[in-house]
């Protein structure tokens, strides 16, 4: 460890491999189970190598323990390596899910549920023999409940260990910096399990490293995505990211896409569309205040529930910017203190109400002009 007196800033002489592997063994030490929550994709797959290789370093031959929730809307690919990974018995232990889940699809703006798995439509393609399901009447699970569903034998206390990263998104930044201990050991609704974020600090470049570093191979989904210019993730097409580039799907899997839309045909619509909406037009026929927030979420968000949660995420950003302003505490009257009306308003168009909005560092000139501040 370094320390600059001068300015009291200490800086640590630790690679963020090394530090990832420290946390893993602190989890180990500290709860009862450790189990991986595994979706295929390259975060996560770190995470079960990772855990493996401090298992191997412990002397620990158990396999390391992993979940994957099958979400349907799968490419084949993705399916195949995470089965080759179950395969691998000495090293893993993984338990396979395929149970209906409610889930989102992205259509011209707006956000409408559906159920991965559902009983009283086609399946985009079998589920595998090895997989853990449900009876016909079992009620869809959300996604809550489904992590509680899938860590249900455990005992003790239960560390959930995944592949999130901070440099992902601000949500995911600001998840792993409110605490100043364990900051990467995030408490769930269930008391006894915690959400562990070992690799939160790493970057994109230093998955692919490790990787190459280790020789370990990774789903072959990432170098078509390469080719095809696309964010490299794994996850269903319907999601908002995802959607908003449908048209790249038939490119990247044309079987895939057909099977898609057979399902979803609506999303035909939205792909052929898209690029002609303005999401954000409609903030102008609504007057230029919170109150025209809320006459947005009255008159557009139809679903009961989703519209008592977009009241509450904008109240509360509302009362803490009317605080801040208050009190000078949080913020300055040029970033209009973390929260411009206009800003607020795209995140609810957006559909980003399900957790709590983040603040704005630096408004644009469009925010300020919107409520006509000088």
């Amino acid at each position: 460890m370094i320390q600059n007196k001068k300015k009291n800033v200490r800086y640590i002489g630790v690679d963020v491999l090394t530090e990832a592997k420290n946390r893993i063994r602190h989890v180990i030490s500290s709860f009862d189970e450790l189990v991986c929550a595994f979706s295929g994709g390259k975060d996560s797959l770190v995470i079960i190598h990772l855990v493996r290789e401090v298992y191997d370093e412990l002397g620990m031959s158990q396999p390391v323990k992993v979940i994957f929730r099958d979400e349907e809307l799968i490419p084949d690919d993705v399916i195949q390596f995470v089965l080759d990974v179950k395969a691998d018995t000495k090293r893993f232990d993984l338990t396979y899910f395929a149970i209906p889940m409610m889930s989102e699809k992205y259509l011209l703006g707006k956000k409408y549920e559906y159920i991965q798995w559902d009983n009283d439509r086609e399946w985009i393609r079998p589920k595998p023999d090895c997989a853990i399901t449900t009876t016909n009447s079992h009620k869809p699970l959300s996604q809550y409940s489904m992590d509680k569903f899938c860590i249900q034998g455990l005992k003790g206390k239960v560390a959930m260990v995944n592949g999130i990263r901070s440099d992902e998104s601000l949500v995911r930044f600001r998840s792993c910096i409110n605490k100043r201990n364990e900051n990467y050991i995030n408490a769930t609704e269930s008391p006894n399990v915690k959400l562990v974020k070992p690799i939160f600090d790493w970057s994109e470049n230093d998955v692919f490293r490790y990787f190459y570093d280790k020789q370990i191979r990774y789903c072959s989904i990432y170098d078509l995505q390469v080719w095809n210019k696309q964010a490299l993730r794994v996850s269903t097409p319907l999601h908002a990211e995802t959607a908003k580039e449908l048209y790249k799907l038939k490119t990247l899997y044309p079987i895939f896409y057909q099977q898609v839309m057979d399902l979803f045909p609506e999303m035909i619509t939205h792909e052929r569309y898209f690029k002609d909406l303005d999401r954000f037009s409609i903030i102008n026929r609504y007057p230029k205040s919170w109150r025209g927030i809320h006459l947005y979420i009255k008159e557009n968000i139809n679903d009961p529930k989703m519209r008592a949660m977009a009241y509450k995420r904008v109240e509360f950003t509302q009362k803490l910017r009317a605080n801040n302003q208050a009190t000078g505490s949080a913020g300055r009257p040029e970033n209009m203190w973390g929260y411009p009306i206009m800003y607020v308003f795209q995140q609810v168009i957006n559909g980003s109400y399900k957790r709590k909005i983040q603040p704005l560092k630096i408004p644009t000139k469009a925010h300020v002009a919107y409520e006509n501040i000088n």
